[in-house]
């Protein structure tokens, strides 16, 4: 399953595109008077963030940064715009360049000028992100020159197109004013289109007529044509003064479902503000709404989202084994089912570790088996150990150049927290900075007996905590996992009780090494000794934990349980929890209930042969209850056993009689 809320976040961020200095005007063939060209080069700035000082990874080799021109490595700042001037201390540019609407290790952004000089923003004078510009001032900055303004331009006028493309200094490209094209959701203005070409350094920079007046403010490529866009500058001037208006369609949806929830935030503010105090309520609002969102989804299909609703009513029924985390989603069908990944990969780690990872929605879906030297209080509390365990499997890289650069560590992770889902199970929330490209990674997972399972994505910074942290606290719920183990695995796992979930609290595991086995839980209850079968460190236990009604009530408890002899073999026993199907469940459903209950094969405790092995099943029969009393009951457990190779019936009845003698169902 994946939920994600959809917001679009554009980031223009070109990591190997920043020149030191603007360089000289770069002209098309049908250049501009001199006179304008020199209002172009006063007036037209960079629009930068600074890069950042520390780097928190480490790499397998050191960086080619020879491979990066030289003024673009040693500039202190990242160019991701353009600006220009329009009054003595009056600026414009693109909204969606100034980073207000989003959280980003980025803090503040800059202009400079064609001296080299860097000026902060000091107040925000007017906004509006849907029609994308912006009006500010700058500290400590007067503009000597600026542009005058044409309200009026006119379609086939001649026009030029100025900005920082891709940070290599003022390009000047000419071309036609072509047509007006109506904004997409309202038609309440029109955009200016035209046909100088673009790069995407120039957002925020000025689109002039003929005689070097602003006509509009540049900002992207059409999607389905030849074609560049700008906003008319006529809006910017008619818009409200001191206002910063808000305006976002937001499309709240979950992957594993056909649910979505559309709104729009509308939001004036009064300006001025600082930079800071309006990034900080803009993005607090859209976060806001963003959750009210979610909210509202799950609210309004709350009875048709797994566990409630008749498409649940199959997995409501079934128990999986899921060792590898599978993810409940909706089927084509319409019921709601269990997923596994369609691809998977095995990274092996020394010591008998190894990552399992694949793809589902849009996270990473991981098994990592805990390598044996590394004890459980480390792996759980050492994030810089956790990560490079991840590192070692999954090939994550930094790229400079034609140069792709393998990260081998993180070091500590930037935030540590847990995280207890709707059902008790306690999830390790981790995040670690990619500072260079303003990402973040995040993981959360879930400590198991042989490791852990995990969700892992990776994001701009805001979207991380913003959008993927709150989506994958309420994911959690959708996990279906299953506890494998060793004996001697279980042992040590048990004793962490800080993370275990809380059903483990009504579970009891208990190891006397080639004496006793024996556990305990408020519905099954056994023990046995190593006249039945072995046991040793290597021995292994799987609890197959599945979701189901109980008193009305769905809950995550023991579906199947497996004992086996060793890890390696496929020899032991399964208990298994038998619920009677609803009507409304397949023939499939129904003959299996109908076996159990009579004692059909294969729960005719007849032994048989098959896939190189030989198992016998029975339906467990509690000691003060009549055969006969099975027909009424709702709950009915199974006992099988399964022996490698080719065994006699008379063996494998005796085994297992032997084991269900001390099996004791609680459940009625």
């Amino acid at each position: 399953m994946h939920i994600m809320r959809n917001i679009l976040i554009s980031i223009i961020l070109f990591l190997a595109g920043c020149a030191t200095y603007p360089a000289p005007i770069q002209l098309t063939p049908l250049s501009l008077d001199e006179k304008v060209l020199k209002l172009v080069n006063d007036a037209v700035y960079e629009v930068l963030v600074a890069k950042p000082t520390k780097d928190s990874l480490t790499y397998e080799k050191p960086l080619p940064l020879d491979l990066i021109p030289y003024s673009i490595r040693t500039d202190k700042y990242y160019s991701v715009g353009t600006a220009f001037a329009i009054g003595p201390n009056q600026f414009a540019s693109a909204a969606h360049v100034m980073y207000l609407d989003f959280d980003s290790q980025f803090k503040e952004v800059f202009l400079r000028d064609k001296e080299g000089k860097v000026y902060s923003i000091d107040k925000i004078l007017k906004y509006s992100d849907h029609r994308d510009f912006v009006v500010f001032s700058l500290k400590n900055k007067k503009a000597a020159q600026f542009f005058q303004i044409n309200e009026s331009p006119r379609i086939n006028d001649k026009i030029y197109a100025v900005g920082n493309a891709l940070g290599q200094g003022v390009v000047i490209r000419d071309g036609l004013y072509t047509s007006d094209t109506p904004e997409d959701e309202s038609g309440e203005w029109k955009w200016i289109r035209f046909s100088a070409a673009a790069s995407p350094g120039n957002s925020g920079g000025p689109l002039l007529d003929k005689d070097g007046k602003v006509i509009g403010i540049v900002l992207g490529k059409s999607e389905n044509e030849n074609l560049n866009y700008a906003f008319p500058f006529s809006q910017v001037v008619g818009a409200k003064s001191n206002k910063a208006t808000v305006h976002k369609k937001l499309k709240y949806l979950i992957d594993n479902m056909d649910m979505t929830k559309i709104d729009t935030l509308e939001k004036e503010i009064t300006l001025p503000k600082s930079y800071h105090e309006l990034r900080q309520e803009i993005v607090k609002s859209v976060n806001q709404f963003a959750d009210k969102l979610f909210k509202d989804l799950f609210a309004e299909n709350k009875e048709n989202i797994f566990p409630k609703g008749k498409s649940s009513t199959l997995l409501l029924n079934s128990t999986f084994n899921a060792v590898f985390p599978n993810l409940i989603m909706k089927a084509d069908d319409g019921n709601w089912d269990a997923f596994y990944p369609k691809e998977t990969q095995k990274a092996v780690l020394d010591n008998n570790g190894y990552v399992n990872y694949g793809s589902l929605g849009n996270s990473l879906f991981l098994y990592l088996r805990k390598p044996d030297n590394i004890s459980y209080e480390q792996f759980n509390s050492d994030s810089k150990l956790f990560m490079d365990l991840i590192l070692k499997g999954i090939y994550l890289y930094r790229e400079i150049g034609s140069e792709k650069i393998k990260i081998t560590s993180m070091g500590k992770a930037h935030e540590d927290s847990s995280y207890t889902d709707s059902y008790g199970r306690k999830w390790l929330v981790r995040t670690w900075l990619l500072e260079y490209n303003d990402e973040k990674i995040v993981t959360f997972s879930l400590p198991v007996p042989s490791g852990c399972i995990m969700m892992v994505r990776e994001g701009q910074t805001g979207l991380v905590d913003n959008g993927f942290i709150p989506d994958m606290k309420a994911l959690t719920d959708f996990v279906y996992v299953s506890y494998f183990g060793t004996f001697k695995q279980w042992q040590d796992f048990m004793k962490m009780k800080a993370l275990l979930p809380s059903i483990f609290s009504t579970i009891n595991i208990s190891v006397d090494y080639d004496k006793k086995f024996s556990l305990t839980s408020k519905r099954v209850s056994f023990h046995y000794n190593p006249d039945v079968m072995k046991i040793t460190e290597k021995s292994s236990l799987q609890l197959s934990l599945a979701y189901f009604e109980d008193r009305g009530k769905v809950v995550w408890d023991i579906g199947d349980i497996w004992v086996g002899e060793d890890k390696g073999t496929g020899t032991g026993f399964t208990i298994a929890r038998n619920m009677r199907p609803p009507k409304e469940l397949d023939d499939k459903y129904q003959s299996k209930w109908e076996n159990i209950v009579k004692r059909n094969f294969p729960y005719n405790a007849s032994a048989y042969y098959d896939d190189n092995a030989t198992s016998i099943s029975t339906t467990y029969v509690k000691k003060t209850q009549p055969e006969k009393e099975d027909k009424g009951s709702d709950i009915l457990y199974t006992v099988s056993y399964w022996k490698d190779g080719k065994a006699e019936q008379d063996e494998m009845k005796t085994q297992i009689d032997k084991f269900m003698k001390s099996l004791t169902v609680h459940e009625r």
